[in-house]
């Protein structure tokens, strides 16, 4: 069997977790003094709101913004809750009520949250307000690792292996035998460092030839299966393939806590019998994530419709700047400029036009839209191009006249 082994360690501002499996990481966390995690925090707040659409409500903790509690999670814990239960069944606005953090908040969106029975030592406090602050940095990474067992749990530091320990003595004793410390830099030491790299990229080499390509977006995480040179048995080489990606597909879900609506572009496959095995493969793998993974079925079209809760930041929205938003390229704004500069020619005729430009767009004119410059030229009489060095891609200006006498066109 696979060793599995924790690996924490800690750095200024920052406490980082990872879990391996038979030497390939499978999960890593962050958590970071300036972007605490609420999980595991309790709270005494009050229902501002029922969203029957959402079939959920926005409680207020006292944080600012407030946290959504879903149907399921709204009944009193220990009851029996019905698969189509209803929010208004459960509570109603303004309605007092104890809660647990189950994930937390991301972009403007607040953290998710548990209904649980209210404490009597807690009555008389008031509302909203904060009834037990969430577990440290280490219980958080410990309650997320070792549900399965667990060989080693390896520390960075004194500091590290002195709470892991108290940890272990009051959740699971026999894993203080498990816990030992390392020198130096436990991360960079077990390749944790290069699986997070590996994880940021769009496309991941599988072994054997086959490729992943992730691409997410605000709405879905698309996963597409490329084939490359992986081999197949005759008539069944889709087959295959799909069967060998899926543990790799479940992996990287995890290890890039990518969450919501996720659409994996499987190779065709004709026979029901090799669908339902690609699908049974899929579901085997997901066992075990602490996000829960729901597989929906796979379409006609060979896509693989699943979905998995989100818990917090993906890897990529913790470790990466967000994409910089679509600009045109440089040719499309010089066709732009010299549309620009025969309207100019139309409504106020001139001795000449001086167009000024970004210097990526001048590259453009003077190089392969050189052609499509000389026929604005020859419309308009005289055209001169001017890089301007100060100016952005997008952003040009039709100025009437020579450099001498300029004057900016209307």
């Amino acid at each position: 069997m696979s060793k599995i082994n924790i690996i924490i360690a800690a750095s200024p501002g920052e406490v980082r977790g990872a879990l391996v499996r038979g030497g390939s990481v499978s999960d890593v966390v962050h958590h970071r003094t300036a972007e605490p995690s609420l999980i595991g925090a309790v709270y005494r707040g009050r229902v501002r709101r029922i969203d029957a659409g959402l079939n959920g409500a926005f409680v207020d903790i006292g944080l600012g913004g407030e946290a959504y509690l879903r149907a399921r999670d709204a009944s009193e814990p220990g009851g029996k809750v019905r698969r189509n239960t209803r929010i208004s069944e459960r509570i109603h606005e303004g309605a007092q009520i104890d809660v647990r953090v189950v994930a937390d908040g991301f972009a403007d969106k607040g953290p998710r949250i548990a209904r649980i029975h209210p404490d009597p030592a807690h009555d008389g406090k008031p509302v909203p307000t904060c009834l037990q602050a969430p577990p440290s940095p280490v219980a958080l990474i410990l309650e997320r690792f070792t549900p399965g067992g667990i060989d080693q749990v390896i520390c960075g530091d004194a500091g590290i292996e002195n709470a892991v320990r108290d940890w272990s003595v009051k959740n699971q004793p026999g894993l203080a035998d498990r816990v030992m410390r390392q020198t130096g830099d436990v991360f960079a030491e077990h390749a944790v460092d290069d699986a997070i790299a590996a994880a940021l990229a769009r496309r991941v080499r599988v072994p054997g030839g086959a490729e992943l390509v992730f691409d997410t977006t605000e709405a879905m995480c698309v996963i597409d299966i490329n084939s490359g040179q992986a081999p197949g048995r005759s008539g069944r080489a889709s087959r295959d393939v799909n069967l060998k990606v899926m543990p790799e597909i479940a992996r990287q879900l995890r290890l890039r806590n990518i969450a919501g609506a996720i659409v994996i572009d499987a190779l065709k496959m004709g026979a029901r019998d090799d669908r339902n095995r690609v699908l049974s493969s899929l579901r085997d793998a997901l066992k075990g994530d602490p996000g829960a993974c729901h597989v929906l079925g796979i379409t006609n079209l060979g896509l693989v419709e699943m979905t998995r809760t989100r818990t917090g930041l993906s890897l990529a929205d913790r470790m990466l700047e967000p994409a910089a938003e679509p600009a045109p390229s440089a040719a499309a704004v010089a066709y732009d400029a010299l549309r620009a500069v025969l309207r100019a020619a139309a409504a106020t005729p001139s001795g000449g036009y001086r167009l000024m430009v970004a210097p990526a767009v001048a590259d453009a004119l003077n190089g392969p839209l050189a052609a499509a410059r000389d026929e604005a030229r020859d419309a308009v009489g005289r055209l001169e191009i001017a890089a301007d060095p100060s100016r952005t891609p997008d952003r040009f200006e039709v100025v009437l006249g020579s450099a001498g006498s300029a004057r900016k066109a209307s």
